[in-house]
């Protein structure tokens, strides 16, 4: 029981920090300025809604997935350990490496004032912050590589913990940001993003490793 218990956490703190909401704790904060706190609350459990539908879709399909691509999970572990390292990355080194999506401009765009703040307020902050902001490459890749290892039962009951802490950041979102500070705020995130490189590299060791015993024993 206490080992179930401790996988269970272990997965839920690695998916809450990839997650990485203090990241989104300050543009949540800018698209929903103004709004009434039953509004802030349902776009907080609209972002958690969607990023959480993302995740149980894939860990779910996960092994249709893996099956039709025709891919063994080691080589998925590398790429994806790739990804989050990168994510990595941007986060502690502040790096911006490709493309915008059409939503992270509007998103951008609504915090500096240039779209309708009404319009992106109440149709697209939930949205935004749940996809692709928070539930990106990263965590679908880390949902897939956890519901590979542990199961689709225990890495469920480790994205509901997972949502549920991001529910309660972003629901208290101003009062976490009033009391920790912006400047507290960014060195937590890079903290974080610093964690997220350290499980990339862990990732990508046990793919490799995986994948030379696989080579070994098809020799």
């Amino acid at each position: 029981m206490l080992e179930i218990l401790t996988t269970i956490l272990s997965a839920a703190i690695t998916l809450f920090i990839i997650l990485d909401p203090l990241l989104s704790v300050s543009m949540f904060i800018n698209l929903t300025r103004g709004l009434s706190r039953t509004e802030i609350l349902k776009q907080a459990g609209i972002a958690t809604a969607v990023a959480g539908a993302l995740m149980f879709a894939f860990l779910v399909f996960n092994d249709v997935i893996f099956s039709i691509l025709g891919i063994e999970l080691e080589s998925f572990k590398v790429a994806g350990g790739i990804i989050l390292f990168i994510l990595g990355l941007q986060i502690v080194l502040g790096l911006e490496i490709g493309g915008k999506s059409a939503h992270e401009e509007r998103a951008e765009q609504a915090k500096d004032g240039q779209l309708p703040a009404g319009v992106v307020r109440k149709s697209m902050a939930g949205v935004i912050i749940g996809t692709p902001i928070m539930c990106g490459p990263g965590t679908i890749t880390t949902v897939m590589i956890l519901g590979s290892q542990n199961g689709i039962i225990l890495t469920a009951l480790a994205i509901a913990l997972s949502l549920l802490f991001i529910w309660l950041v972003l629901a208290f979102s101003s009062k976490i940001t009033a009391v920790l500070g912006e400047t507290v705020i960014v060195i937590l995130s890079k903290i974080v993003g610093l964690l997220l490189t350290a499980i990339a590299v862990h990732t990508i060791w046990t793919g490799v490793v995986g994948l030379m015993q696989l080579s070994m024993a098809g020799m």
